[in-house]
């Protein structure tokens, strides 16, 4: 793939802990670990987060002709990691308990810490196999199945937060072929961790085990 399977998975992934006002956000006057975040620590989170949203959408919607934009080349990779670091560094005061903020460090801390290695080993191959149209169905078939939900978002936050797993749990096992058969069991592990990680701080009860087990 085109760095898009892993960045489109975190396009997925990234509408599950980005604040919803009103919904997800509770307000309390001191902010502690052990507190949940008030309205103005979670803006302060939200606008800090921003940048990793924007640049994910952006890779998203990149051409996966463009060669910049390639696992291969790395800098799409590459940059979001430095986000991420920004992101840590913005967050830093926060010491409340935020859904949001626990979701990007989630996700982010392997890929960019103890992962980054082995997402370098595999990056070759997953340029490949963003391509392939195999791949690229598996992705078309998410961002429909993304479109039909987003109304449930503001309405329904049980009913959009299971509808999203279903996403998920579709585009990883539609994935999970391409992925194993042409670069290995290591490269799905990889994305396995990821996965697993997230999904234990933001959706618990979100059981994707299945498309996940090779």
């Amino acid at each position: 793939m085109n760095q898009n399977l892993i960045i489109f998975y975190f396009f997925i992934y990234i509408q599950i802990y980005y604040p919803i006002d009103g919904v997800t956000n509770t307000l309390v006057d001191n902010d502690t670990s052990s507190t949940q975040c008030s309205q103005m620590s979670e803006n302060v989170i939200s606008r800090c987060m921003e940048p990793i949203l924007k640049y994910s959408n952006n890779v998203q919607k990149s051409s996966p002709k463009n060669a910049k934009w390639t696992l291969q080349s790395g800098y799409a990779f590459k940059e979001l990691c430095s986000l991420y670091k920004d992101f840590q560094k913005c967050t830093s005061s926060i010491t409340c308990h935020s859904l949001s903020k626990l979701g990007i460090e989630a996700s982010y801390h392997y890929m960019c810490g103890e992962g980054y290695p082995i997402f370098e080993k595999h990056s070759k191959c997953f340029s490949e196999i963003e391509t392939e149209n195999t791949y690229l169905e598996c992705k078309n078939n998410a961002s429909n199945e993304m479109e039909t939900i987003l109304d449930w978002r503001q309405k329904d936050q049980i009913r959009y937060f299971a509808e999203l797993c279903n996403v998920m749990e579709n585009y990883l096992e539609c994935c999970k072929p391409y992925v194993v058969n042409k670069c290995g069991k290591q490269a799905w592990e990889l994305v396995s961790k990821i996965t697993t990680d997230s999904l234990q701080v933001t959706m618990p009860n979100c059981n994707v085990n299945k498309a996940l087990f090779i």
